[in-house]
């Protein structure tokens, strides 16, 4: 990330950890919006879901950081707050706040993330009978949502309707927190096993390996994801509709799944640029789960950072108006992809 990571940084940090020393930090696997917990001051709540971050606990000298449970959650979390510290100790000369080397984390397991899930609405999703679910970024998609308002009460909500001659009836699915890594995958679970749907459509942002992509310009899409050194390979869903309508912002290509974009060093790019296009935390979390639950899927997603050449667009600066409008032409093009696929048999 260069030279934008500190602001990336900045931005990631709980108010709580630059407040004071603390003997420690922990970052804990723990779904505490609706308790005591004391949420970050820069969620982004202007849009109605991915807004929720982790919150903050304080018991005696040691800091809390609550993020919803899932191993990469956690870790990348824990990552972002000590290697913002890292920065302040070694930039900034600033020793006042907790040491870097003494931020922790507790891993979550998947029976962290499952339990999570139950315990929040999704086990109220009107899933049965539902052929296919949308997930990612369902409220920029209001041609496909029409004028229906979001049903459910609590982090998940919902808009189910039917498209096309084979009357196919379609869940769009938001949360208010993050699917991040290997939470997205147990969300394809158990969307499979209880409310046995179709398929699952992930509809979100990532970054590319190769130079010469401006970001927020082009789509990404493929079936194929590098998840933990073994390639993961399915036939996307979308693919007809990305061949029908042959838009020339939209790359196909090969993709790699990444726990947290501070992982992405110089060495890892080097060693993956010639034979990967695209990164992100979720996409073969996803594909994995989609392929042992026998169901169909598929991503068309936004690129948003180039990891192989510096543009001044990057995941430091996402709010500016300039990015924001080339985002909502590349939300058009998700549309009418979508539009094509859903009202196909």
């Amino acid at each position: 990330m260069g030279d934008s990571l500190e602001r990336y940084l900045q931005i990631k940090v709980h108010q709580a950890a630059l407040e004071k020393a603390y003997e420690e930090i922990v970052v804990i696997g723990h779904y505490g919006r609706y308790s005591e917990s004391i949420p970050f001051d820069g969620e982004k709540r202007d849009k109605p879901f991915n807004w929720e971050r982790p919150t903050a606990r304080i018991e005696g000298d040691t800091l809390y950081i609550e993020c919803f449970p899932g191993y990469d959650h956690v870790e990348h979390y824990a990552e972002i707050i000590t290697c913002y510290l890292q920065i302040r100790e070694q930039k900034d000369r600033v020793y006042e706040l907790t040491p870097s080397s003494r931020v922790f984390f507790v891993p979550a397991s998947c029976s962290d993330t499952k339990n999570a899930l139950e315990e929040t609405n999704l086990p109220l999703f009107p899933g049965e009978g539902v052929h296919t679910v949308v997930l990612g970024f369902v409220w920029h998609l209001p041609r496909l949502t029409g004028s229906e308002t979001w049903s459910g009460s609590g982090p998940w909500q919902w808009i189910i309707r039917s498209f096309g001659p084979p009357n196919r009836k379609v869940a769009f699915l938001g949360f208010r927190p993050a699917f991040w890594g290997c939470i997205s995958g147990e969300v394809i679970h158990y969307l499979a096993s209880h409310f046995h749907v179709k398929e699952v459509i992930y509809l979100g942002k990532l970054g590319v390996l190769k130079p010469g992509v401006r970001p927020n310009a082009h789509l990404a899409t493929g079936g194929e994801s590098l998840v933990n050194g073994r390639m993961v390979q399915w036939e996307s869903v979308l693919a007809p509709s990305v061949a029908r309508l042959s838009n020339k912002s939209i790359i196909s290509g090969s993709h790699v799944t990444l726990g947290s974009v501070l992982h992405e060093t110089k060495n890892w790019h080097a060693k993956l640029v010639d034979t990967i296009d695209f990164v992100d935390p979720e996409i073969g979390m996803m594909a994995q789960a989609a392929v042992r639950s026998r169901i169909g899927y598929g991503y068309l997603h936004m690129i948003t950072d180039n990891l192989g050449q510096k543009y001044d667009e990057d995941l430091s600066n996402e709010r500016t108006d300039s990015v924001l409008r080339r985002r909502a032409m590349l939300h058009r093009i998700v549309q009418d992809v979508m539009m094509d696929h859903l009202s196909r048999a």
